[in-house]
């Protein structure tokens, strides 16, 4: 791995992969090429590499802290990632709610979900309400109240971890995840709707526990004996046999082995990437290109689904949508430029100045910005 301090730079290209399974899920496709199809149906496994890559980097990260300083400063650890996150969620969402106001006019359902937004609750609205399609183009941002879910916890979770045996933390761990498959096969026994299940952290968990894993090292000593190039295809074949199963949007009992594979997929992939030795596939990852792009991958993450909807009116103009190939493929690379283009502008402007502040309460530097 071509760590530079506390920085691991292919994490980021793996970071923008992520988001780019993630984009392909959200656009258009032609069915007749069954590689696309695959990929767009199942997309949404890069929200899982997004979560699993996570839940590595506060594992790895607060472990040096907690070397150096003989504790975690949760304080501070709050603090860095609310100005990490909240000044391009919060533009953001107030953006849309305006646009959806001037659209729509002011609902109850409005303010509802805007209350789910502001708290971070909104992927418990989307459990039992389905996606927020009140709030143009908010749909997918369940993503952000989850992952405050789990920031919430985790500094507290891993102060603890760190002070026991690698053992001990692995039975705690599977522990967890024994009871999770637990709450999920409650939920599936009592047919509880799409999307419950993908939207909670208690239901859907496996590639954070899977990172945290990689990340406290609890398998070491046993991946360590395994080539990256065996794990990365282990890792790859995991999720091929996701997309053999039903897609999570049903309540059906295979999702008691999609979510596993999922974890064990994900966690492999990036057990792979760290350990390196990947020939080609190890140089594509060190592209300080793709780096970039994973850099500024949150605004991405954020912004693409407006750029779907305008590389859609935009193809539409000049495009026939009976051009089946020509129609999704320019929607596709349209809605990519686009998003990034406008990422990178939100990243230099909006959100630097706050990773510049969240700088001073950094004891572990990692990515220079």
């Amino acid at each position: 791995m071509n760590k530079v301090g506390n920085y691991y730079p292919e994490l980021d290209s793996l970071r923008f992969f992520a988001f780019l399974l993630v984009l392909i899920h959200h656009s258009p496709y032609w069915k007749l090429i069954p590689t696309w199809k695959t990929i767009a149906e199942y997309g949404w496994m890069g929200v899982d590499l997004f979560l699993c890559l996570s839940a590595f980097l506060f594992a790895r990260l607060l472990y040096v802290e907690h070397q150096e300083k003989g504790d975690i400063n949760i304080g501070y650890f709050y603090l860095r990632r609310a100005l990490r996150i909240w000044p391009l969620y919060f533009f953001f969402f107030a953006a849309m709610l305006l646009i959806s106001i001037q659209q729509d006019g002011w609902t109850g359902d409005m303010l509802k979900r805007s209350i789910g937004m502001l708290t971070f609750t909104d992927n418990l609205f989307s459990a039992f309400l389905n996606y927020n399609l009140v709030i143009w183009f908010s749909d997918h941002l369940w993503t952000i109240s989850y992952e405050e879910q789990f920031y919430l916890i985790i500094p507290w979770v891993l102060r603890k971890l760190y002070q026991l045996r690698k053992s001990t933390s692995l039975l705690i761990l599977t522990g967890a995840m024994v009871v999770g498959m637990l709450i999920r096969a409650i939920f599936i026994a009592n047919q509880i709707e799409h999307p419950a299940i993908w939207v909670l952290p208690i239901t859907h968990f496996e590639s954070i526990l899977g990172g945290l894993m990689i990340g406290l090292g609890l398998f070491d000593s046993f991946l360590k004996k395994i080539p990256a190039w065996i794990q990365l295809t282990g890792g790859v074949f995991a999720l091929y046999l996701v997309t053999l199963l039903l897609n999570v949007e049903i309540t059906q009992w295979e999702l008691m082995f999609t979510y596993p594979l999922i974890g064990i997929g994900t966690t492999l992939i990036l057990s792979a990437v760290m350990q390196g030795n990947l020939g080609p596939l190890s140089a594509l990852f060190k592209n300080k290109t793709l780096g970039y792009l994973g850099k500024i991958s949150y605004g991405l993450y954020v912004y693409h689904v407006v750029g779907i909807w305008l590389a859609k009116q935009i193809t539409g103009a000049y495009v026939s949508p009976e051009r089946l190939l020509v129609y999704p493929l320019t929607i596709l690379l349209l809605a990519l430029l686009i998003t990034v283009l406008v990422s990178m502008l939100s990243y230099q402007f909006l959100e630097k100045p706050f990773l510049r502040l969240k700088e001073r309460f950094t004891f572990i530097k990692s990515r220079p910005i």
